[in-house]
C-alpha cells in the first residue's frame, strides 16, 4: 500500500488540511492510520461525502481587531494581528499577497491589514488562511475527553450552541452558579431551582466559611455589573451540573467556554481524565505518596489534585499554583468540595495565583506533577529574565514546558519524583537538547508512557514522563508503555542528550547498541548537502496535470520508491522567484542526487541523475563522504538496518536531517574496494527493476548486515520490527 500525507490528500480532494485531518479522526478515510502523530492515507483513498451538518453562521462576526487612531503598523504588529510568523509575512510581501506602504522600511496601512484580516476570517482566501499559525483559531469548543459524565457534557454542549459572547464577568456568573449547585450536591443539601446565584446575592444561602470561595469566584467588587451579568446570563442559570467526585466539572465548563485563541496562546490544554489517572497510577506505582507533599506548578482548576483523593491523600499535602486567577479559584473550590474541607488556611495558603517561573513556594516537595503549558507565547519583555534564569531558555527559542521541567526539578526534594504530561518531541527533537542534558545530569527514569495524540483536536503525540532526583542517568527498572507493548527495562542503558529512546525492548536496544558500536563509521553530518524540495506556496496555481511548453516533471514524496522513481504525472514551470521557498538551483540540477520521502514508516531513498525537480514532501541529499560512492550510501540508507535505527531511536515518521545524519555508515577499506563495488552492482540491478526485486533487496540487505556484524538473532529482531512495514520496492507492476 502506498501512502500520502495530509497535505497531499488535501490537494487531491480539494479540501483544507484541517478538513482532511478531521476525516481521518472520524474514521471516514478508509485505511488511514496514525503513526507517531502523523496521518498516513492510502494513495487510492476516495474522497468521502460531506456529512457535516450545516448550521447558521453568525451574522455579527467581529474582526480580529479594530481600527484606532494609529493607522501605520510595523511588520511585527502585522504578524501579531494576523497570527503569522515574520518568515511567512516576508514571503507574502515577496509574492504580493501583503502590501507595504511607500517609504523606508516595511510599514503597513492598518486599513489594508484589517481588510486582509476579514478576508482570512471569512475563509475567502484559502492560501492565506492555510499559512496562518494555529494559535489564530477563535471561538469556544467542547472538550469532551476531559470528564466522563455524559450529562455534564451534554449540558455544556447546549450552552455552546447559543452563540453568545461570554466576557469574563459573564463567565464568572455562570461558573459561580454551577459551583453553588455542586456545593449543595456534595454536602447532600437540597435546592429547588438550579438558579442559585440570585438567592446567593440576596444573602438567602447559608454557606459558612465556604462563602469566601464563592465571593472570590464571582468577584463582587462591582455589584452593579454583577447584577447586569446575572440578568444577561438568565437563560443559562436554569441549566444544571452534576457533582462527580474526582471529576473537574467546573474546569470542564471553564475550558469549554473559554475563548480558544486565549487557550492556544497560553498553551492551555487541560488534561483528559484518563490521562490524569494513568499518570497518577504510574507515579504511585513508582513511589509511596503517604505523608508526602505534592505540587502542581501549573495546576489549572486542579484536576490532578482532586484525582489524588483516590490515593488516600489529605488536602494539606497538596499544593498548586497557576497564572490564571479564575483557574486557581476553581481549584480551591474543587479541593474544598472533593476533600470536604473548609480549612481556608490550607485552601488559600496551598493554592495560589502567580507566575511559577518567577516566584513560587519557598519549600521543596516530594513530588511534582501536572501538565505544563505547551507553546506558551511569552511577552517580549519577559524573555531577558527567562534567558538569564533558565538554561533551557535562549534567544533562538524558549519552549514553556522545558522551563517548567527545569523549574520543577529545582523544586524537588532529594529522591523526589517528577511526573509530567509532555509532548513526545521532548525526547528526541534537537531544540530540547538542553532540557535532556539537565535531566540526564540529575535524574533516573521511572516510567515513560507513549500516549499518541492524547488531546482532542491537537495533532501532537504526548508522553507521560516519570523521573526521580537520584541515580543520575539510570534507566534500569524504568517501566515503558507503547501502543502495542508494556515492559520494564532490565539492563541499564547508555543514553545521550541527543535522544531519549525508550520504546525499545531490551532485544531491540541491543541491536541499536550493536549498530552504534560499529568501528570507525562514517556519518553524513558535515559530509553531505541537504535541501528541501520546492514550497510553491500555492500548489493549485503552480501544479499541472497536463504538460505544456516549458513545464517539467515535479516529484512528490509518494513518487519515491526504494531506489526508483515513479512519476505520477505532475508538472511545474520552474520559476523560483514565484515560489515561497526553493533550494539552491544547483541542488535540483546535480549530476547525481538522492531523493527521499520526508514522511514514511521506513526510510525510502531513490537515485536521480536526470536533474528532476521535487516538492517539499520529497527532499534532497547529496553525500560527500570521501571514498564512499553515492550508490553505496543509497544502499545503506535503504537497508532495513537504517530504517530500524531511525524508527526505534527517533520514534518518528518524519525523517529529519538530524536523524539521517546520525546513522552510522560502514566504511569499506580501500584494499577491499571490491566489497563496495559488489554492493553497487546489486544497486544497479535494483535500479533497472528487473528480475525478482524482493529477492535482490533481501540479498543486498544480508550483505549490508554482514558489514554491521549482526548476529542471527539481531537480524531476526530487526526483520520482525519491520515485517508489518511497507518496503516500497519498485517493480514492473508499479510502472505507469
Amino acid at each position: 500500500m502506498n501512502y500520502i500525507t495530509v497535505t497531499e490528500a488535501a490537494e487531491k480532494f480539494n479540501l483544507s488540511k484541517r478538513r482532511v485531518q478531521l476525516l481521518c479522526e472520524q474514521n471516514r478515510l478508509d485505511g488511514a492510520k496514525l503513526f507517531s502523530g502523523v496521518w498516513l492515507i492510502p494513495e487510492n483513498a476516495k474522497k468521502p461525502g460531506d456529512a457535516r451538518v450545516k448550521g447558521k453562521k453568525s451574522e455579527n462576526r467581529q474582526p480580529l481587531f479594530t481600527l484606532d487612531d494609529e493607522q501605520s503598523l510595523s511588520l511585527a504588529e502585522v504578524c501579531d494581528m494576523l497570527s503569522i510568523s515574520q518568515a511567512t509575512a516576508k514571503n507574502w510581501l515577496r509574492l504580493g499577497k501583503l502590501k507595504a506602504k511607500d517609504g523606508k522600511g516595511p510599514t503597513f496601512e492598518k486599513s489594508d491589514i484589517l481588510s486582509l484580516s476579514q478576508s482570512i476570517q471569512n475563509s475567502d482566501n484559502h492560501v492565506l488562511k492555510s499559512r496562518r499559525n494555529k494559535k489564530s483559531i477563535r471561538g469556544s469548543a467542547l472538550y469532551k475527553d476531559y470528564i466522563d459524565h455524559q450529562g455534564n457534557r451534554a449540558m455544556v454542549e447546549e450552552i455552546l450552541t447559543e452563540e453568545i459572547a461570554l466576557n469574563e464577568k459573564y463567565l464568572r456568573v455562570v461558573l459561580t452558579n454551577f459551583a453553588l449547585q455542586l456545593f449543595f450536591q456534595s454536602t447532600s443539601r437540597h435546592y429547588e431551582k438550579p438558579n442559585l446565584i440570585v438567592p446567593y446575592l440576596r444573602g438567602e444561602l447559608s454557606l459558612g466559611t465556604y462563602g469566601q470561595l464563592f465571593a472570590d469566584l464571582l468577584d463582587l467588587k462591582e455589584k452593579k455589573t454583577t447584577k447586569q451579568a446575572v440578568a444577561k446570563m438568565a437563560p443559562f442559570l436554569h441549566k444544571e451540573a452534576h457533582f462527580v467526585k474526582g471529576e473537574d466539572t467546573l474546569g470542564f465548563i471553564y475550558l469549554s467556554l473559554k475563548d480558544m485563541e486565549q487557550r492556544k496562546s497560553t498553551g492551555a490544554y487541560y488534561t483528559p481524565l484518563k490521562t490524569v489517572r494513568k499518570l497518577l497510577d504510574r507515579l504511585t506505582d513508582a513511589t509511596d505518596l503517604k505523608d508526602k507533599t505534592v505540587f502542581d506548578p501549573c495546576c489549572g482548576s486542579g484536576n490532578f489534585l482532586i484525582s489524588l483523593a483516590a490515593y488516600d491523600i489529605s488536602p494539606a499535602q497538596l499544593y498548586g499554583q497557576d497564572i490564571d486567577a479564575i483557574s486557581v479559584q476553581l481549584a480551591r473550590l474543587n479541593v474544598a468540595l472533593t476533600y470536604q474541607t473548609d480549612d481556608l488556611a490550607v485552601l488559600y495558603g496551598n493554592f495560589v495565583c502567580g507566575d511559577t517561573l518567577r516566584k513560587t513556594f519557598p519549600q521543596c516537595f516530594d513530588a511534582v506533577i501536572g501538565n505544563p503549558p505547551w507553546g506558551y507565547c511569552f511577552a517580549q519583555k519577559d524573555l531577558p529574565y527567562l534567558i538569564k534564569t533558565y538554561a533551557t531558555a535562549s534567544e533562538k527559542g524558549t519552549e514553556s514546558y522545558n522551563l517548567f521541567i527545569e523549574r520543577s526539578l529545582a523544586k524537588l526534594s532529594p529522591k523526589g519524583c517528577l511526573a509530567l504530561v509532555l509532548p513526545e518531541a521532548v525526547l528526541n527533537v534537537t531544540a530540547h537538547e538542553a532540557v535532556r542534558e539537565i535531566i540526564l545530569s540529575a535524574c533516573s527514569f521511572q516510567f515513560v508512557s507513549y500516549l499518541g495524540n492524547a488531546f482532542a483536536g491537537v495533532q501532537c503525540p504526548a508522553i507521560l514522563l516519570g523521573l526521580c532526583l537520584a541515580d543520575a542517568g539510570s534507566t534500569k527498572g524504568c517501566k515503558v508503555d507503547t501502543e502495542h507493548d508494556r515492559f520494564t527495562i532490565k539492563e541499564n542503558r547508555v543514553i545521550s542528550k541527543d535522544c531519549f529512546s525508550f520504546s525499545l525492548s531490551d532485544a531491540e536496544q541491543a541491536c541499536i547498541d550493536k549498530i552504534q558500536s560499529l568501528k570507525n563509521p562514517a556519518y553524513l553530518r558535515g559530509q553531505a548537502k541537504f535541501a528541501l524540495g520546492i514550497v510553491t506556496g500555492d500548489n493549485k496555481t503552480h501544479m499541472k496535470k497536463e504538460r505544456t511548453e516549458g513545464d517539467e516533471i515535479v516529484l512528490k514524496g509518494s513518487d519515491i520508491f526504494k531506489y526508483k522513481i515513479r512519476p505520477s504525472g505532475h508538472y511545474i514551470h520552474f520559476t523560483p522567484e514565484q515560489f515561497q521557498q526553493v533550494a539552491p538551483v544547483e541542488m535540483y540540477r546535480a549530476k547525481e542526487k538522492l531523493l527521499y520521502r520526508f514522511i514514511g514508516e521506513t526510510l525510502i531513498f531513490a537515485y536521480d541523475d536526470q536533474q528532476t525537480l521535487s516538492l517539499n514532501s520529497c527532499n534532497i541529499l547529496i553525500p560527500e563522504i570521501p571514498g564512499l560512492k553515492i550508490k553505496y550510501i543509497l544502499a545503506i540508507l535503504n537497508t532495513r538496518i537504517a530504517s530500524f535505527y531511525c524508527l526505534k531511536r527517533f520514534h518518528s515518521v518524519k525523517h529529519l536531517r538530524s536523524h539521517i545524519e546520525a546513522i552510522p555508515i560502514p566504511v569499506i577499506p580501500v584494499m577491499e574496494e571490491e566489497k563496495q563495488q559488489e554492493i553497487i552492482n546489486k544497486v544497479d540491478l535494483l535500479l533497472k527493476g528487473q528480475g525478482d526485486i524482493k529477492a535482490l533487496y533481501d540479498d543486498l540487505d544480508e550483505k549490508i548486515m554482514d558489514l554491521y556484524h549482526l548476529t542471527k538473532s539481531e537480524r531476526q529482531t530487526i526483520r520482525q520490527a519491520l515485517d508489518s512495514k511497507n518496503n516500497f520496492l519498485f517493480s514492473h507492476s508499479d510502472s505507469l
